[in-house]
């Protein structure tokens, strides 16, 4: 129980951490603009790297989750959302990049063995350590060796191509 604890305690304390690092890069950007005027564009591509980037991280950091309940489930979630609201209020950017890659993510948390196996088959845009990780914190204590295995496979299956 305490590795689940310390775990998503370290999410909150990240999606913290992330959030005032957000709120010095917007007020450094207020005091360049005082001395050289950025355009939108400009001021939106920074954004949205540093969004990608911080959201990018996230999904990193839940794949590296060793327990999850339902309430670490639901902590992930409201973590999240509390981080998209502090974006929002300081950058315009919309949709925020990347915002469905940390939600998709989040709610696999959420699903049985037969949808998990689609959804290996249809999200490559994460890793397979990440879509491993899903296999085993999700439904490790739910599915059998051999069924896990199938699902492990499957993310191997998928990555052979690339090689």
């Amino acid at each position: 129980m305490s590795s689940f604890i310390t775990s998503f305690n370290n999410s909150y304390l990240i999606c913290v951490s992330m959030c005032q690092e957000f709120e010095q890069f917007h007020q450094r950007l207020a005091d360049v603009s005082r001395h050289v005027r950025i355009p939108l564009a400009v001021s939106n591509v920074l954004w949205e790297h540093c969004i990608r980037l911080a959201n990018r991280t996230l999904v990193e950091g839940y794949a590296n989750v060793k327990k999850c309940s339902n309430e670490g489930r639901a902590l992930m979630q409201l973590d999240f959302q509390q981080f998209l609201m502090k974006l929002e209020k300081l950058t315009d950017l919309r949709p925020v990049p990347d915002k469905e890659f940390v939600e998709t993510y989040i709610k696999a948390y959420y699903l049985t063995e037969g949808d998990m196996e689609q959804f290996i088959k249809n999200h490559r845009e994460y890793s397979m350590k990440q879509l491993a990780n899903l296999v085993n914190v999700c439904l490790g204590s739910h599915i059998n060796k051999k069924a896990r295995q199938k699902l492990l496979a499957a993310i191997d299956d998928i990555d052979r191509p690339k090689r």
